[in-house]
């Protein structure tokens, strides 16, 4: 049998986050964002520009907490590091994880992280995780709202995270679903353990919703979007970005392009036995779903989707 939108929006309505919920963590992120910009501004030469929430938190994707599944929220700071340092601005994650320590001098070391773009810090009582970006203006660019982010081996990650949050508003606006779609498909990612991320399968989505036209029933895009992720041919996934090229195409390499630079894969981190698992459980899910449809009987038909979506899935 068949669910409706609605039967699965009461399913969505248990495992997303609300507003509510969002409310009880503001002081906290509030109490970071200050400390952090004083120091930034107080122990380097740089100033904070702006403070910008992104990621599934602004979204409107999150899902609630659960497990090893905390809440995560990406702070974009903008930065006015002076373009001939450049080494400082490959250096500000480093900083600002001592910025962090200092800041919250009881937790353990493992509570804080860095990488050539993000730096974090995990409170585990509450279950939240926060991503510092930093960022500073791309003028060479030469179009509004890009930015570039420190990288590897003294790079330039280019991309434009306003722009990202217009592309996903857009598509929220063409399709009323968009982001109980996204929440269910990422409920089903971390019920598997899948190394894809949120902003990949919101993407998927999109270009789905953007190639084939809107799919409005919920099911059926689960449906076309596990079938989609299932192919042998390995999905090629590009936006005519107003900037960046679009690489060469590699039949062995899955691309799906960030909206705003045709060159940023957003699943380069993505070992082949990932792809390989993620494929795997993609084509379990299209004909567990596709099979459930055929069925008669309700309690038959909820048993297939828990096989999916795990033992918490009810409608």
């Amino acid at each position: 049998m068949n669910y409706s939108n609605q039967d699965l929006l009461n399913f969505v309505e248990k495992i997303k986050f609300k507003r509510e919920d969002k409310a009880k963590y503001q002081s906290q992120i509030d109490y970071l964002v200050s400390n952090l910009s004083q120091n930034i501004q107080e122990n380097t030469d740089t100033k904070v520009l702006k403070i910008l929430q992104s990621g599934s938190w602004k979204k409107g994707t999150i899902l609630k907490p659960k497990d090893d599944n905390p809440v995560d929220i990406d702070l974009v700071f903008f930065l006015d590091i002076d373009f001939n340092n450049y080494s400082t601005f490959q250096k500000i994650n480093i900083l600002i994880v001592s910025f962090l320590k200092k800041i919250y001098p009881n937790k353990k070391e493992d509570d804080f992280w860095e990488n050539p773009k993000t730096s974090g810090v995990e409170f585990r009582v509450s279950g939240l995780n926060v991503d510092i970006v930093p960022v500073r203006e791309a003028p060479e660019v030469g179009l509004k709202d890009y930015v570039e982010q420190p990288d590897k081996n003294y790079k330039r990650f280019i991309t434009s995270p306003e722009g990202q949050l217009k592309f996903i508003r857009r598509r929220k606006e063409e399709n009323p679903n968009f982001t109980s779609i996204v929440r269910i498909l990422k409920k089903w990612r971390n019920v598997n353990d899948l190394e894809l991320s949120s902003f990949s399968i919101e993407l998927v989505v999109a270009y789905l919703d953007i190639k084939k036209g809107v799919e409005n029933n919920i099911q059926e895009s689960l449906v076309r979007f596990f079938e989609f992720i299932s192919r042998k041919i390995i999905p090629t996934i590009h936006f005519n970005a107003p900037y960046g090229m679009i690489p060469d195409y590699n039949p062995n390499s899955l691309i799906i392009s960030d909206p705003t630079n045709n060159g940023n894969n957003t699943t380069k981190y993505l070992t082949q036995t990932d792809w390989d698992k993620i494929q795997k459980k993609a084509r379990f899910a299209f004909e567990t779903i596709v099979y459930a449809k055929e069925r008669d009987y309700q309690n038959e038909t909820l048993n297939l989707w828990k096989e999916v979506f795990g033992g918490e899935f009810s409608v």
